[in-house]
């Protein structure tokens, strides 16, 4: 079940809110805040500014060999590739 949650809020704050939410890759601030919201419920912190991971060497390199072998595989014609989410669905 959902529920509306109305707040007022300053317009220039909406709009920041929504150039924020796209900047992160949501469709609105709705979303943002519905993703937000849910993970505080949860008790979770979300960090949309954090640092980037680096990847250990030895982690670094094996999924550079784990993409080689994907290529190859995509080189050789073992790998199926779909070109519409629907061809895709119609094989799972």
């Amino acid at each position: 079940m959902t529920t509306k949650l109305q707040i007022p809020i300053d317009q220039d704050v909406r709009e920041g809110l929504e150039r924020r939410a796209r900047s992160l890759g949501f469709d609105s601030a709705q979303a943002y805040i519905r993703v937000w919201a849910k993970a505080e419920a949860d008790g979770r912190k979300l960090d949309f500014d954090g640092n980037a991971v680096v990847l250990s060497p030895e982690a670094n390199a094996r999924y550079e060999r784990i993409i080689a072998e994907f290529e190859a595989e995509k080189k050789a014609g073992k790998m199926q590739e779909f070109t519409s989410v629907d061809e895709f669905m119609k094989d799972l």
